[in-house]
């Protein structure tokens, strides 16, 4: 788990305050623009604000406009941020996956054959909740990602659904195209390396 919490306490402080970082915004077109951009407080605000000088005019983007964007936070990392459709498995049959339409701002954790995503929403001092996100897992070639497992950024907690509810998703999800993936699944080797253990997983077992 120490590559999660290592992602999340890069990405806490940038989600705890309202900052403009220096930033590259990618348009569907492929048209872009430098800047700074204000990240986004919930992953599915429909604008992102930005602008071509620190201190200027803050102009707003719709996220139906946007493909990409990046970021250079105060430790001078980059971190890449795409826009990304969601879909939702059936309730009683875990394999009826049904895409969404809408999207949302998910920050790139890593991509491969299969590719893993984060959501992050900023915490509430008043509320008193937020501060924690959920990760996304997508297939090769699909446009859009599926719900694996939440965390909270209070508590540093990343599996609150435990490893066998992931499995449950997993097996839904990869069964019919590499179910030597599945059966390789180490609860003791992802407690180690976390949601990252599953792309190097795949990439070992799967699509040579």
């Amino acid at each position: 788990m120490k590559k999660n919490l290592l992602l999340l306490l890069i990405m806490l402080p940038l989600i705890a305050s309202a900052k403009f970082y220096k930033a590259k915004i990618i348009f569907n077109d492929g048209n872009s623009k430098n800047g700074f951009i204000e990240l986004p407080e919930y992953p599915d605000d429909s604008k992102i604000k930005f602008r071509s000088e620190e201190k200027g005019k803050t102009e707003k983007y719709d996220i139906n406009e946007v493909n990409s964007f990046e970021i250079t936070n105060d430790k001078n990392q980059i971190l890449n941020y795409i826009t990304l459709k969601l879909a939702e498995q059936g309730t009683f049959n875990l394999k009826k996956i049904k895409p969404g339409d809408k999207k949302v701002w998910a920050r790139i954790v890593k991509e491969g054959k299969i590719s893993i995503y984060a959501t992050y929403y900023a915490y509430n001092p008043g509320t008193k909740t937020g501060g924690g996100g959920t990760f996304y897992i997508k297939r090769e070639n699909e446009d859009f990602a599926l719900y694996l497992d939440d965390f909270n950024g209070d508590e540093l907690s990343i599996c609150m659904n435990c490893f066998s509810n992931l499995k449950k998703t997993l097996k839904a999800y990869f069964e019919e195209i590499c179910p030597v993936f599945l059966e390789k699944l180490n609860k003791e080797e992802y407690n180690k390396k976390g949601v990252i253990y599953f792309i190097e997983l795949y990439e070992q077992n799967c699509g040579k």
